[in-house]
């Protein structure tokens, strides 16, 4: 990564954005600097003006924004930055996000429905949306980078809610320019319920654990407390109290992803 100065100076600061927005200094690039093995390292071409950052041993964790900035009085000036993608994908990963819409509620007007592209290359960056009408091309926001360095963008649209009620097959599809390669996912009003089904189904088998787990801590209540009844009876004297049992309590979260 390259960053040209308008004034010359002897040195910059190279930063990278964290996921908490802010900056985490990783190099310093001089003119009489020399580069030792490591993560970072830097050049400058007097010529240009321009100062070079190097990452080694590249992994998609380096995936971010990169800044360089100056030491100018008090407030430092920085460039505006540079965005890095790193992916091993050969293939970008497509998948639709259904809103959790259950029968007993209201639908809106329109439910919204969002196309997911992620791991993918600058060649992918094309979506298709078809909600029964055709194929039509579908703007997607500016991206972001997760914490594991995944780059991924989405799209967002509609669909009245008499046609989702229709149970239509909605369609989201990623094209890879200059190549007819395409890759594509599917959603409707049926697999969204059926996820559903899968979350209650996950959540009355972990009611049913619950419940054994309260049993058996009520047996073991009992039996500690028949024991102690017991041991009274024979023994006299001082007697060491028994530790006392936390109170646990348990509660059921319902969980819709």
């Amino acid at each position: 990564m390259d960053c040209k100065l308008s004034t010359r100076l002897a040195y910059v600061y190279w930063y990278k954005e964290l996921q908490n927005g802010s900056l985490l200094g990783i190099h310093q690039t001089y003119k009489s600097a020399t580069n030792l093995p490591g993560k970072y390292s830097g050049k400058v071409n007097t010529a240009t003006n321009t100062y070079s950052l190097k990452i080694n041993n590249l992994q998609k964790n380096d995936s971010g924004v990169y800044y360089c900035g100056l030491a100018a009085y008090v407030y430092p000036n920085f460039g505006n930055g540079t965005r890095l993608i790193v992916t091993d994908a050969s293939e970008p990963k497509l998948s639709i996000l259904v809103p959790s819409i259950s029968e007993h509620d209201e639908l809106p007007h329109h439910v919204p429905l969002l196309c997911l592209l992620s791991d993918f290359t600058p060649s992918w960056s094309t979506v298709l949306w078809d909600t029964g009408d055709g194929l039509t091309e579908a703007q997607t926001d500016a991206g972001a980078i997760d914490g594991d360095g995944v780059f991924s963008v989405w799209s967002l649209t509609t669909i009245p809610a008499e046609r989702w009620n229709q149970e239509t097959i909605c369609s989201c599809m990623a094209k890879e320019n200059n190549m007819e390669k395409y890759i594509n996912t599917t959603a409707s009003k049926e697999t969204g319920e059926a996820r559903e089904g899968s979350c209650n189904y996950v959540l009355y088998w972990g009611l049913l654990c619950i419940f054994i787990l309260v049993l058996i801590l009520l047996l073991i209540l009992l039996f500690r407390k028949y024991t102690t009844r017991a041991r009274g009876a024979v023994q006299t004297g001082n007697q060491i109290p028994m530790r006392q049992i936390p109170q646990t309590e348990y509660a059921a979260v319902k969980y819709n992803k």
